[in-house]
């Protein structure tokens, strides 16, 4: 066993690799990934969780003091394995260049992705919209990618550097608090303070309305067949289920105006016909069609 331990299996610059030693690497970086989990999750996540730290700051954090913990063990065993600091810069210089001719966008998408953690425009528990109006909510920032999880529950991966380089729309940068936008219509007839008092009564009566916030009406302007108003309702509770929100909204809508015999119209025309002549109109009865035969006239007889 002894024997088995050093054998001799590859020398790395001035330092004999054995089976023992490489035994010992392998195990020291699985310890390595042991503690990099233990200070991510047990340490970092419990700490930062009894303060009122964001929870996109505590992930952040927490992504970051792994990548610490790697760096600081690899560099940590290297003198270990014989490798001096010149060789290190060595080895550095050749993924440079394997970076320049092939892995630009792995380099690039890695360096975004802690940008993203360091300077936090996009971070977990944010609600984003994409360039191509997908929205969705962010929920793991990665080495490479960024997941983005939609209201059907599909995960999204978005390269990291898109949201450096790229326009994205981030809902809940500083503040959860959204101001949910409701349109409706109603007929010419109604009272306009009336349905204005209504809507404000549905706003206010939402469990979702966020506390220390008001529901605004607007008044939009007048349609082809409706009096345009806007229900704007804040809450930071349905950031990330809005079409959730909009069902319960319109739903309190509708019982609202028909409590107050509010119409809601549907679209309509008036069909406006000029003559020189003033034109007649008979009402018939029901399957009564000798009038309208009368009027036809019948073809010339072949004499």
């Amino acid at each position: 066993m002894n024997e088995l331990w050093h054998t001799h299996l590859f020398t790395l610059g001035a330092q004999n690799i054995t089976v023992g030693t490489l035994v010992s690497v392998v195990a020291y970086l699985a310890l390595l990934a042991l503690l990099t989990q233990v200070v991510k999750r047990k340490l970092v996540f419990r700490l930062l969780r009894r303060t009122q730290v964001d929870p996109g700051v505590q992930y952040a954090t927490a992504r970051i003091s792994s990548y610490v913990i790697w760096v600081v063990g690899l560099f940590s065993i290297l003198p270990w394995l014989g490798l001096e600091f010149k060789s290190i810069m060595v080895a550095f210089g050749a993924i440079g260049v394997g970076v320049g001719l092939g892995l630009q966008n792995l380099a690039d998408n890695f360096v975004s992705g802690l940008v993203l953690l360091f300077e936090r425009p996009v971070k977990v528990g944010d609600r984003v919209q994409l360039n191509d109006g997908v929205q969705g909510q962010v929920v793991g920032i990665h080495a490479r990618t960024t997941v983005v999880r939609t209201n059907e529950s599909i995960d999204i991966l978005v390269p990291n550097s898109e949201f450096v380089s790229q326009r994205v729309t981030n809902l809940s940068l500083h503040s959860r608090v959204v101001k949910f936008r409701f349109p409706i219509g109603v007929s010419y007839s109604s009272d306009v303070e009336q349905v204005r008092e209504a809507l404000l009564t549905v706003g206010n009566a939402t469990p979702s309305l966020a506390v220390g916030q008001s529901p605004e009406v607007l008044f939009l302007g007048c349609g082809d067949s409706s009096l345009n108003f806007v229900l704007r309702v804040p809450s930071d509770t349905m950031l990330h289920t809005p079409d959730v929100f909009a069902t319960e909204i319109y739903f309190a809508i509708w019982a609202e105006f028909a409590r107050r015999k509010i119409e809601i119209p549907f679209p309509q025309r008036d069909l406006h016909l000029r003559s020189p002549t003033p034109l007649s109109v008979q009402l018939l009865e029901p399957g009564n069609l000798s009038w309208l035969q009368n009027k036809v006239a019948k073809p010339p007889s072949d004499s």
